[in-house]
């Protein structure tokens, strides 16, 4: 079904898209009809929509592909097959040496895979124009969102910004998990076009309003990446491998640094006090390793800590992947999301600041945020891949 629109042809899916957004900007933070777990008001709210948006695209793909055989970035997108397989592998063979399962596990693969499959529709069905105006109506509609949850209206927010201390950001009303990473999803797809600066700014203000450090580094340095013709070139074979070593050994090195009996040298040859910097997540790790915790999956010292600690989770991506799969959960994971975003240097540089979060934050299992994400990044890729065509034309 389509709808016209200022001569404008958009998609039912596309108002399915900004339903979405906006279920998801005005739900997450509202006391009065979140509730509690996977069966609140809210959540059955959000993927509700996001169950209708996912079986309405796989209609749309499927109907097109009866006229068309072209699949867009389909190879970029096996990458997150793959590590879909491997992890379900892995998670089924500890599962099993366990003798424990969680339907908490489902739950996590839901969050991490649905993204990944809602972009890869997206890209095959939307056409760019539509893809745009959803990702313009999207920010305003977040913004919007994120001045309500605060509830303290726009003049609140503009004298919070002056008592600002950005050594403990929690310290701020400003501060906000729900937003930082779908901010940031909007501003690196709204950087990478030269035109527009409205757009630039207003995502990276949004990005900054949030106030996550990493985050806020991330929506900078992708601002100024914009302004050069780099962000038009593909990953070279020796950056794509040198890239993904370092991720890896920071990925580790973090991991040793924070272990209960490392935590306090390591903070002493640093000069920084790894407690505080990780705002007090390495000691949610320290529980866990003297816990009886034994693995049983993806998602497992999630299912297992809010069962034991009271509805405290890790928050650190890396650290968990390593704790519920060991060095393989890392390694596939850094090699999967940055094979999905080497064909595009300014992609690229947005995965890895992506992961570099990851190793210190959490942020994988941000469903909503990750379909903004990957559906922009694919844009850029499709996007980049035209220019480059019209250029080797002319």
């Amino acid at each position: 079904m389509f709808f016209k629109i200022n001569n404008q042809l958009y998609s039912g899916r596309f108002f399915l898209f900004i339903l979405l957004i906006v279920i998801y900007s005005f739900s997450s933070n509202d006391d009065n009809i979140s509730g509690a777990g996977l069966f609140s008001v809210s959540s059955l709210l959000k993927y509700g929509i996001l169950s209708l948006c996912i079986i309405f695209e796989l209609l749309a793909y499927f109907s097109k592909k009866k006229l068309t055989s072209d699949t867009l970035l389909l190879n970029n997108f096996k990458k997150f097959f793959y590590f879909f397989v491997i992890v379900s592998i892995i998670s089924i063979i500890l599962s099993i040496e366990s003798s424990e399962f969680s339907l908490r596990i489902i739950q996590t693969f839901i969050f991490v895979f649905i993204p990944m499959l809602y972009a890869f529709l997206v890209i095959n069905t939307w056409n760019k124009s539509e893809i745009h105006t959803a990702f313009k109506l999207g920010l305003l509609i977040s913004i919007i969102g994120y001045v309500y949850s605060t509830k303290i209206g726009i003049l609140g927010i503009l004298d919070n910004l002056s008592t600002i201390n950005y050594q403990n950001t929690d310290s701020t009303v400003l501060e906000s998990s729900t937003f930082a990473l779908l901010s940031v999803g909007f501003a690196g797809f709204f950087c990478y076009f030269k035109k527009g600066y409205l757009w630039k700014f207003l995502s990276v203000l949004f990005v900054i309003l949030t106030f996550k450090r990493q985050i806020t580094l991330t929506a900078i340095l992708l601002f100024i990446l914009g302004f050069f013709n780099i962000r038009r070139k593909k990953v070279n074979i020796y950056i794509f491998i040198i890239s993904g070593l370092v991720l890896m050994a920071l990925a580790f090195a973090y991991y040793y640094a924070i272990e209960p009996q490392h935590i306090v040298e390591f903070s002493q040859i640093l000069g920084v006090d790894l407690r505080s910097f990780s705002t007090n997540r390495t000691d949610r790790l320290n529980w866990l390793l003297n816990s009886d915790f034994k693995t049983y999956g993806f998602g497992s010292s999630t299912d297992y800590m809010y069962k034991t600690f009271g509805g405290f989770a890790l928050e650190m991506d890396i650290v968990q992947l390593y704790v519920e799969m060991g060095g393989i959960g890392i390694i596939i994971f850094i090699s999967s999301y940055l094979s999905f975003a080497k064909n595009n240097l300014y992609v690229y540089v947005f995965m890895c600041l992506l992961i570099v979060n990851s190793i210190f934050s959490s942020g994988m299992a941000s469903t909503f945020a990750w379909i903004v994400i990957l559906i922009g990044m694919a844009l850029i890729m499709v996007e980049n891949n035209d220019a480059l065509k019209e250029d080797s034309h002319e």
